[in-house]
């Protein structure tokens, strides 16, 4: 392993082995999986449940755009609906060093994974032990059903502090609800992230983020040209040098917004 920037990184070859691997399973489509994904600590993602109904609007054509591949042998993966492929628990994962973690779910939202599904999930990764995986939802409250394992980070999104703003956006809980529920979260590891940032108040976001007290705050702007209400760059970088103080900050796309083009 080398160090890059502060992240532990596979080495190239590591890398080109890694590569090789998941191509192959991918041809046979047994995995949809990505080294570099949404995040730059993902070494892979694990789709034993994919789907999700929040109807974002920055989303949902790029997940079906990165399902195309799927359509012939899964309709309800290209058309995001709900629902298990439990033949996907048995498949080989590797293992995690350093910073990273595997992507539990990354093709869909945990809120809409049936109960018993999700608790076949749980167990999977809890025979993992020596894996570390994420788990991200934009209802965060539905944590609260289950015990997860020590090798699992609990994540949401909050784009912005002003519920005003998402109206249209998205069907998933307001910005404020994820916050309160993420407050009161007993896990002990978090991670936030504030993407695609949407135009707030730096004061109350940097509150947010102090409370709530994940261990990792990814920030950055939309990445699909979807023209959402952002902020201007300056204030993005004021907020990040705050949030610096209290986390360690992840930067994703960062530029500047799209009417100061």
């Amino acid at each position: 392993m080398e160090l890059k920037n502060g992240f532990d990184v596979l080495s190239s070859f590591s890398r080109l082995i890694i590569y090789v691997r998941l191509s192959h399973l991918r041809e046979k489509g047994e995995c949809m999986t990505n080294i570099n994904t949404m995040y730059r600590q993902v070494i892979k993602s694990w789709n034993p449940f994919v789907g999700c109904e929040h109807d974002c609007a920055y989303c949902y054509s790029s997940f079906q755009r990165q399902m195309k591949r799927r359509k012939k042998q899964c309709m309800d993966c290209y058309d995001f609906r709900p629902h298990f492929h439990p033949e996907r628990l048995s498949k080989w994962l590797l293992r995690t060093e350093g910073n990273d973690f595997i992507f539990c779910c990354d093709m869909g939202d945990v809120a809409f994974c049936r109960p018993e599904w999700m608790t076949r999930i749980l167990v999977r990764i809890k025979q993992l032990s020596d894996r570390m995986f994420l788990i991200q939802s934009k209802n965060p409250n539905v944590f609260d059903n289950y015990r997860f394992p020590e090798n699992v980070l609990l994540g949401t999104t909050i784009e912005t502090n002003r519920d005003d703003l998402y109206e249209g956006i998205s069907k998933a809980p307001l910005p404020s609800q994820r916050y309160r529920a993420m407050l009161k979260l007993q896990h002990p590891r978090k991670i936030v992230t504030i993407e695609p940032v949407l135009d707030f108040d730096v004061e109350i976001m940097e509150r947010w983020v102090r409370e709530m007290r994940p261990e990792i705050c990814y920030v950055g702007y939309d990445s699909k040209k979807n023209y959402l209400p952002e902020p201007e760059l300056h204030k993005v970088e004021v907020l990040m040098k705050k949030l610096k103080e209290v986390t360690s900050v992840r930067a994703k796309t960062i530029r500047r917004a799209w009417w100061q083009e």
